[in-house]
């Protein structure tokens, strides 16, 4: 009888050391995971950041240039240099009626500088945090994006470590699928 209690308190052991290791390697696991989600974090502050003044005047400029392309496709400023010195014909009144040509209409009767600079003060008065360089951000963007990759191709090869000793660990349900598939194709699946 002392034979079988040996082998149960052997059994017990064995069982109880596989738990507290699959625990441990849990624990590292989401360990990897709250990495992941503090640069993933990173990467969407950096891509939300303010852009830089220049930056700024340049999509005001795009844009306002863009507002009056829209309001010259239904203004015609020559009617409006008739002898009579009549603006009915020139449809003004229907760019400044039009929502979606008002602006471009003022645009194209002189107000460009006003319009220009209470836009790119609202833009910048706006940033909610220091503006970035479109260099800088890019640098940063790729960097923290190798540094997900990374991670998440070692919490996948430990996921298969660990699956291939018995060790059932389950895959975070954010994972990025290209890490799965990177290992495979690498051929650093589960036969090694």
């Amino acid at each position: 009888m002392a034979a079988k209690v040996s082998i149960a308190e052997k059994l017990s052991a064995l069982f109880s050391a596989q738990a507290k290791a699959a625990a441990e390697l849990r624990r590292d696991l989401d360990q990897i995971d709250m990495e992941i989600v503090e640069l993933q974090n990173r990467l969407a502050d950096v891509r939300r950041a303010p852009v830089e003044p220049k930056e700024i005047e340049r999509r005001v400029d795009a844009f306002l240039h863009e507002e009056e392309a829209e309001a010259r496709g239904i203004f015609i400023p020559e009617l409006m240099a008739s002898p009579n010195g009549a603006v009915h014909g020139s449809q003004i009144s229907d760019a400044l009626g039009n929502n979606r040509t008002v602006l471009g209409a003022l645009v194209i009767l002189g107000f460009r500088d006003q319009m220009r600079g209470a836009l790119i003060k609202e833009a910048v008065n706006a940033a909610p945090a220091k503006p970035m360089a479109d260099a800088e951000r890019d640098r940063e963007v790729n960097r923290l994006t190798r540094e997900i990759e990374k991670l998440e191709l070692i919490r996948e090869k430990i996921n298969r470590l660990a699956e291939a000793q018995g060790v059932s660990v389950p895959r975070s349900e954010f994972a990025d699928p290209a890490a799965l598939l990177l290992l495979s194709s690498d051929g650093d699946d589960d036969n090694g």
